[in-house]
């Protein structure tokens, strides 16, 4: 009987350490999803301010981006004891410094591609630390992860895009362009095949109006370069994508 019982006591223990470490994993891969997110969004609003210096509040957006950076890595930091994680936190927190500094300092085309810079390794250590925790995600909480990768690829075309007026684009740059952009079109039809209400099934219609309407333009936004329309055309996209985020997060 006490062996019963001690295999139950241990079973249960090892139940509750695994449910700790699964929430722990999601916590990680969310926090580092926004970083991925934030590092494309921000090096995008820097580059944008670098074209109309004169916007205060892109400006104030920004500081707020970047403050948001913290949150994530202190969210990471407490869900993982990987040491190569936390090593990588505080060079990811170096760059959130450097890009905090940058934003002191009129915008140049210098400060411009050190800011590109910092988001790189932004979003490249987001990368890493995603690919370190796994998890197998019910299906409303992997369409809203997808629905998330889809709106970091439109920001990361955009800073893609405005990049290419502080440096001449590589043909390894206007190849991603290419990649990005068919891995969003390929992930605007996983939108498209799901089976939403009623009340999402029209804005169904809205996107892919709103898609056919724009390819043309996202896919020469760099030939003709209008800042302006391509951040706001940006936005619209985002504000739908949420809509369809927001569903899917109360689902789960």
């Amino acid at each position: 009987m006490d062996i019963l019982k001690r295999l139950i006591t241990a079973l249960f223990l090892t139940t509750l350490f695994l449910q700790a470490a699964t929430r722990s994993d999601i916590n990680a891969i969310e926090a580092a999803e926004k970083i991925r997110y934030l590092s494309q969004k921000i090096a995008k609003d820097y580059l944008y301010l670098y074209s109309r210096p004169q916007r205060t509040d892109i400006k104030h957006n920004l500081e707020q981006m970047v403050e948001r950076l913290g949150k994530s890595f202190a969210t990471i930091a407490a869900s993982t004891r990987d040491s190569d994680t936390k090593d990588l936190l505080e060079y990811l927190r170096y760059s959130q410094k450097g890009m905090r500094e940058l934003l002191q300092k009129p915008v140049t085309k210098q400060t411009a591609a050190k800011m590109l810079d910092y988001s790189q390794i932004l979003l490249e250590g987001a990368e890493w630390i995603v690919n370190t925790h796994s998890y197998r995600f019910s299906k409303e909480e992997a369409m809203l992860m997808n629905i998330k990768r889809y709106e970091y690829l439109l920001v990361r075309l955009g800073k893609l895009y405005m990049a290419s007026r502080v440096e001449d684009l590589s043909q390894s740059n206007q190849q991603q362009i290419k990649d990005e952009l068919a891995s969003l079109q390929k992930g605007l039809d996983t939108i498209q095949a799901y089976r939403y209400p009623a009340s999402l099934e029209s804005l169904k219609k809205d996107l892919n109006l709103f898609r056919d309407a724009n390819r043309h333009f996202l896919t020469h936004a760099n030939e003709m370069f209008v800042p302006g329309v391509l951040d706001i055309t940006i936005g619209q996209f985002e504000q739908i994508l949420n809509q369809f985020a927001l569903f899917h997060s109360k689902s789960q």
